[in-house]
């Protein structure tokens, strides 16, 4: 497994830099907002802190954490940005390195993952043409530290 050119990688080792810095930072895990210029305050990715690129590669610790984590990570995304729902996914095929985004679907955004897609894809499209206003890096350094402050993480005992 290699780690050159993994962005997840050079993320962990502080080549690139969240916006608030990391929400969340375990023994495995990292969480933190994703680093995507045209992303929302709320968007976290919950990334494995090693390089793994399949869940049945984790270790037993590993997996043992993810659920409360992502637990609590949802919890504090509920809490913080108030969406109507907030999607998990998974993916690994572009970035080969396992991680969760989490993104949070406001009332602004249309129900069902296709659509919320299609709207969330456009509007990405839009606040780069500058014709939608973009979150600023200081509306997701607010989000992180107000997401780093929520009571869901201290719920974590691992």
């Amino acid at each position: 497994m290699s780690t050159d050119g993994c962005p997840v990688c050079a993320e962990l080792a502080g080549r690139i830099v969240a916006p608030g810095g990391p929400v969340y930072r375990n023994e495995w895990w990292e969480v933190a907002h994703h680093t995507g210029a045209y992303t929302d305050p709320g968007e976290l990715i919950v990334k494995a802190r090693r390089h793994v690129e399949s869940l049945s590669s984790l270790t037993a610790q590993e997996a043992a954490a993810i659920g409360p984590i992502l637990r609590a990570a949802v919890t504090a995304i509920e809490r913080v940005v108030r969406p109507e729902r907030v999607y998990v996914a998974s993916y690994n095929e572009r970035v080969r390195h396992v991680h969760f985004f989490l993104l949070p679907r406001t009332a602004s955004l249309p129900a069902g993952h296709v659509f919320s897609d299609l709207y969330r894809n456009a509007r990405m499209r839009l606040r780069q043409w500058k014709l939608a206003p973009n979150p600023t890096t200081a509306d997701r350094v607010a989000a992180a530290e107000r997401l780093r402050s929520d009571a869901a993480w201290k719920s974590l005992s691992i």
